[in-house]
């Protein structure tokens, strides 16, 4: 049996293999931070809904002084 062909070269990596993993690192990058944007965004854009509706509703009513005579 040729010993030859069942050895494999782990010394040095190749293109592919640098490409690949850089995928991979950016994929993980992707799937770590869209959760972030989408809890974040949503909390945000509610913020945003409920204060400018609560000010839209709101009216600034100033009391009238009355000096008893």
């Amino acid at each position: 049996m040729n010993h030859e062909l069942l050895t494999i070269n782990y010394k040095y990596m190749t293109l592919s293999d640098v490409t690949l993993i850089g995928k991979k690192v950016l994929v993980g990058i992707v799937v770590t931070i869209v959760p972030f944007v989408i809890i974040f965004g949503g909390l945000w854009l509610t913020q945003k809904i409920l204060t400018n509706h609560d000010k839209a509703q709101q009216q600034i009513v100033k009391p009238n002084k009355i000096n008893p005579s």
